[in-house]
Formats: structure tokens, sequence, C-alpha cells
């Protein structure tokens, strides 16, 4: 009997951790959605950093002579806007500006599930809940 007892304290205890139906099921496990939502969160209490770095020292020349001429970073960055499919929340014609509207312009275009997965987290992470 003690068995039986330890094995129904056991299931008691995996239950109240979420449904296993749930768990066990392939659709409902974490995606990448879910992953990015869970980053938003760290970044917005101070857990994770809220700047990216790359070490690349063609692309650093070329940002710095874009930022040099007003009419040609205007040019690429009015370029990438266009070329945009959404709303990016960028405003700055600057090269930050010019980062993240080229960073979501290429996964636009070559990860069309990533983008998305970005867009879904962004919606709840906005989305507050009572």
């Amino acid at each position: 009997m003690n068995d039986v007892d330890d094995k129904l304290d056991e299931l008691r205890k995996e239950e109240s951790k979420g449904n296993r139906l749930d768990r066990d099921n392939p659709q409902s496990q974490p995606d990448l959605a879910d992953a990015i939502e869970d980053s938003l969160d760290k970044v917005d209490q101070g857990e994770m950093s809220d700047t990216i770095t790359a070490f690349d020292p063609t692309l650093a020349a070329l940002l710095d002579a874009l930022s040099e001429d007003d009419q040609e970073i205007e040019t690429v960055y009015d370029n990438l806007r266009e070329a945009y499919d959404g709303n990016s929340g960028v405003d700055r014609k600057s090269k930050s500006g010019i980062i993240r509207l080229a960073i979501r312009v290429g996964l636009q275009e070559g990860s069309e599930d990533t983008i998305e997965s970005l867009g879904e987290a962004i919606s709840r992470h906005e989305t507050t809940t009572i």
C-alpha cells in the first residue's frame, strides 16, 4: 500500500505543475514565441541586456561612412523601412536604426516564421491580463 501512496503523491506533484495532457502534447510545448516572451520579461526586469553586439569591421566601416553623409543614411534608412513589412518601431535615422531595420528585414526575408514568432511574442508581452 505504501508504493501506491508514494505513486499517488508523485502524480499529485506532477499535476500541480500543470495539466499533464498539456505537458504531453507537443503542440503545447514552449515554442520560439514563448522563449522570446520570456526573454522580453528578462529585459524588462533587468536580468538580461537590451543591447546587441557584433564584430564586423566591414559593416562598421559602412555604418561610419553612412553616418557621415546625411543624404546617404536617410536613403538607406528609407529603403529599409519600405522593405520592412510592418511597424518596426524604428524612427531614428542613425547607425542603430539602420542595424535594427536591417536585422528585421533580413529576418523577414530569410526566416518568416522567426519574425512571426517575434510579432506574436511582442503582442502577448504587451497585452496585460487581469
